[in-house]
Protein backbone atom coordinates (compact mmCIF):
# COMPACT_ATOMS: atom_id res chain seq x y z
CA UNK A 1 0.00 0.00 0.00
CA UNK A 2 2.78 2.68 0.72
CA UNK A 3 4.52 1.74 -2.78
CA UNK A 4 1.53 2.44 -4.72
CA UNK A 5 0.75 5.63 -2.19
CA UNK A 6 4.77 6.60 -2.97
CA UNK A 7 4.16 6.41 -6.60
CA UNK A 8 1.15 7.71 -6.96
CA UNK A 9 2.94 10.51 -5.53
CA UNK A 10 5.93 10.43 -7.70
CA UNK A 11 3.35 10.45 -10.60
CA UNK A 12 1.43 13.38 -9.64
CA UNK A 13 4.66 15.35 -8.96
CA UNK A 14 5.84 14.28 -12.24
CA UNK A 15 2.79 15.34 -14.17
CA UNK A 16 2.17 18.47 -13.05
CA UNK A 17 6.12 19.02 -13.60
CA UNK A 18 5.90 17.98 -17.15
CA UNK A 19 2.90 20.40 -17.39
CA UNK A 20 4.76 23.19 -16.13
CA UNK A 21 7.44 22.80 -18.75
CA UNK A 22 5.45 22.26 -21.63
CA UNK A 23 3.28 25.72 -20.81
CA UNK A 24 5.76 27.56 -19.26
CA UNK A 25 5.86 31.33 -20.86
CA UNK A 26 9.10 33.35 -20.84
CA UNK A 27 9.88 35.36 -17.81
CA UNK A 28 10.62 39.06 -18.38
CA UNK A 29 14.07 39.61 -17.58
CA UNK A 30 14.43 42.33 -15.43
CA UNK A 31 15.71 45.68 -16.39
CA UNK A 32 17.21 46.84 -13.31
CA UNK A 33 19.39 44.66 -10.74
CA UNK A 34 20.90 45.38 -7.38
CA UNK A 35 24.03 45.01 -6.62
CA UNK A 36 25.16 42.78 -3.20
CA UNK A 37 28.41 41.51 -1.99
CA UNK A 38 28.51 37.41 -1.42
CA UNK A 39 31.54 37.36 1.32
CA UNK A 40 32.77 33.20 1.71
CA UNK A 41 34.67 32.56 5.17
CA UNK A 42 36.97 30.12 4.29
CA UNK A 43 39.02 27.97 7.26
CA UNK A 44 42.32 28.69 7.32
CA UNK A 45 44.59 25.54 6.93
CA UNK A 46 47.67 27.47 8.24
CA UNK A 47 45.59 28.96 11.43
CA UNK A 48 47.26 27.75 15.13
CA UNK A 49 44.39 27.70 17.51
CA UNK A 50 45.22 29.54 20.57
CA UNK A 51 44.45 28.34 23.97
CA UNK A 52 40.31 27.15 24.32
CA UNK A 53 39.35 30.34 26.12
CA UNK A 54 41.62 32.53 23.82
CA UNK A 55 39.60 30.48 21.19
CA UNK A 56 35.78 30.67 22.63
CA UNK A 57 36.84 34.70 23.21
CA UNK A 58 37.57 35.10 19.24
CA UNK A 59 34.39 33.22 17.89
CA UNK A 60 31.95 35.49 20.82
CA UNK A 61 34.04 38.17 18.93
CA UNK A 62 33.46 37.09 15.47
CA UNK A 63 29.83 36.03 16.36
CA UNK A 64 29.53 39.88 17.22
CA UNK A 65 30.90 41.18 14.81
CA UNK A 66 28.43 39.78 12.27
CA UNK A 67 25.39 40.15 14.32
CA UNK A 68 26.76 44.48 14.56
CA UNK A 69 26.84 44.06 10.57
CA UNK A 70 22.94 42.94 10.50
CA UNK A 71 21.94 46.26 13.10
CA UNK A 72 23.71 48.60 11.54
CA UNK A 73 22.52 47.38 7.85
CA UNK A 74 25.61 46.80 6.50
CA UNK A 75 24.92 43.02 5.99
CA UNK A 76 20.99 41.43 5.05
CA UNK A 77 22.49 37.77 7.02
CA UNK A 78 25.06 35.83 7.65
CA UNK A 79 25.64 32.50 9.02
CA UNK A 80 27.81 29.06 9.68
CA UNK A 81 27.76 26.11 6.72
CA UNK A 82 27.31 22.58 7.54
CA UNK A 83 29.44 19.96 5.82
CA UNK A 84 29.32 19.29 2.31
CA UNK A 85 31.85 18.71 -0.55
CA UNK A 86 33.93 22.12 0.28
CA UNK A 87 34.35 22.07 3.97
CA UNK A 88 36.96 24.46 3.77
CA UNK A 89 34.06 27.16 2.89
CA UNK A 90 32.25 27.44 6.50
CA UNK A 91 30.54 30.82 6.03
CA UNK A 92 28.33 33.24 4.11
CA UNK A 93 27.14 37.11 4.46
CA UNK A 94 25.20 38.88 2.15
CA UNK A 95 26.90 42.02 2.14
CA UNK A 96 25.66 45.59 1.40
CA UNK A 97 28.45 48.28 0.02
CA UNK A 98 28.85 50.96 -2.49
CA UNK A 99 31.86 48.85 -4.01
CA UNK A 100 34.04 45.85 -4.21
CA UNK A 101 36.15 47.45 -2.20
CA UNK A 102 34.12 48.46 0.41
CA UNK A 103 32.77 44.95 1.38
CA UNK A 104 35.98 43.90 1.03
CA UNK A 105 37.54 46.20 4.21
CA UNK A 106 34.19 44.96 5.52
CA UNK A 107 35.13 41.54 5.72
CA UNK A 108 38.73 42.06 6.44
CA UNK A 109 37.85 43.81 9.45
CA UNK A 110 35.99 40.76 11.07
CA UNK A 111 37.90 39.70 14.28
CA UNK A 112 38.51 35.70 13.00
CA UNK A 113 40.08 37.40 9.61
CA UNK A 114 42.19 39.50 11.20
CA UNK A 115 43.52 36.93 13.20
CA UNK A 116 43.92 34.47 10.80
CA UNK A 117 41.37 31.78 11.57
CA UNK A 118 39.71 32.49 8.27
CA UNK A 119 40.72 34.09 5.09
CA UNK A 120 37.68 35.68 3.36
CA UNK A 121 36.63 36.34 -0.10
CA UNK A 122 33.80 38.70 -1.48
CA UNK A 123 32.12 38.37 -4.88
CA UNK A 124 29.57 41.13 -6.74
CA UNK A 125 25.96 39.51 -7.06
CA UNK A 126 23.74 41.16 -9.12
CA UNK A 127 20.02 40.09 -7.92
CA UNK A 128 16.82 41.17 -9.74
CA UNK A 129 16.06 45.22 -8.18
CA UNK A 130 13.45 44.63 -5.15
CA UNK A 131 14.06 41.14 -4.21
CA UNK A 132 16.04 40.92 -1.28
CA UNK A 133 15.30 43.72 1.40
Amino acid sequence: MMHRTLLTVICVLFAGFVAIESGAQNIPIPEEWDTYFVWFLVANPEYQPASQDEERALTSAHIQYQLRLQETNQSIVGGGLGKGPDESIVGITILRADSLSKAQAIAGADPAVRAGRFVSWVREWWVPAGRLP
